[in-house]
């Protein structure tokens, strides 16, 4: 997301020294002042860095990247997190319940509705992780010589 908004990573490395992480830095730390003992990211009060606040729109998404961003990873907000967000229950997804009917189509140029077709409903699916993960499995690929797994 940021890549789309920003046209490119904000920051090469997260280390001091470059102003859009500096940035951050600073945003964190005042928030984390006037909340000693944690607190959570709410409308109206959340860190504020100054590119998202010019570029990141609306507000409730900019809440989110700034949760995901904390230069604390104990404290980083998870998928988990992110997926059971009140706005991001809003947001439309893309996918249909069942391709069984080809008169409901998928069109993502279009800025209100991702649905070609007659669909009544907004669909919202559950992208919640699994409770357990077993790893990332590699496949071989055609061509590919044996591969120690």
């Amino acid at each position: 997301m940021l890549h789309v908004i920003f046209g490119g990573a904000l920051w090469p490395r997260a280390e001091a020294g470059h102003k859009n992480y500096d940035s951050l830095l600073k945003g964190y730390a005042k928030w984390e002042a006037k909340h000693p003992n944690g607190g959570c990211i709410a409308e109206g009060d959340y860190p504020h860095v100054v590119a998202f606040d010019q570029m990141v729109n609306p507000p409730a998404l900019r809440r989110v990247l700034v949760g995901m961003l904390n230069p604390n990873p104990a404290k980083r907000c998870t998928i988990a997190d992110v997926a059971t967000n009140r706005w991001m229950k809003t947001v439309e997804c893309c996918q249909v319940d069942s391709y069984d009917d080809p008169s409901k189509t998928i069109d993502a140029s279009k800025s209100k509705s991702c649905f070609k077709g007659s669909i009544a409903k907004v669909v919202h699916h559950n992208h919640l992780p699994t409770p357990t993960h077993k790893g990332h499995n590699f496949i071989r690929l055609p061509g590919s010589t044996d591969m120690d797994l």
